[in-house]
């Protein structure tokens, strides 16, 4: 240590004064190698009927799921995704539902359309249940239906949050 790093540290040093009493308990280093993984994502029981869509994550009640296909969840959280491509709609739910899951808001409607404009189809409604059940979603979803028709049918899609602790 140089001159110039004792005068330092016995600056930042002055006024304190040593630990008295028992012997301070001494860690074990922590072992050094891979870490852990991350624990895996709840899986879910995703359902096709059609046009419609469910999804339920792994130790869920069904009855949950039926309370959010009847839309008896108040909607607390819009997000439409039209005039997105697939990668941006994808950032724009990533983001939005994480953002709802922080404020504490449990129901979020996605609407995405039909895909009538789209010479592919119903690209955004297709994709939607794969983003919703992989990560970073996968942990804050607890379920998602199609919306019933007074909240946009076949062209929306409703999510269930966990509630945030």
């Amino acid at each position: 240590m140089s001159d110039d790093d004792r005068d330092l540290f016995e600056e930042a040093m002055a006024g304190v004064e040593p630990v008295t009493g028992p012997r301070p308990v001494l860690r074990k280093p922590r072992a050094q190698g891979p870490r852990p993984e991350t624990p895996a994502a709840p899986r879910f029981t995703v359902e096709r009927d059609g046009a419609r869509v469910t999804g339920l994550a792994a130790g869920r009640r069904p009855r949950t799921l039926g309370r959010l296909k009847a839309g008896r969840f108040p909607v607390e959280q819009r997000i439409d995704l039209h005039g997105f491509t697939e990668a941006e709609a994808r950032e724009v739910v990533e983001e939005e539902l994480l953002a709802a899951w922080r404020r504490g808001r449990r129901c979020a409607l996605v609407i995405h359309g039909r895909g009538r404009g789209s010479a592919a189809g119903p690209v955004l409604k297709e994709a939607l249940p794969d983003w919703l059940v992989a990560a970073p979603l996968a942990r804050r979803v607890v379920a998602f239906a199609t919306a019933p028709d007074r909240l946009g049918g076949l062209g929306a899609t409703l999510v269930l949050l966990t509630v945030r602790r």
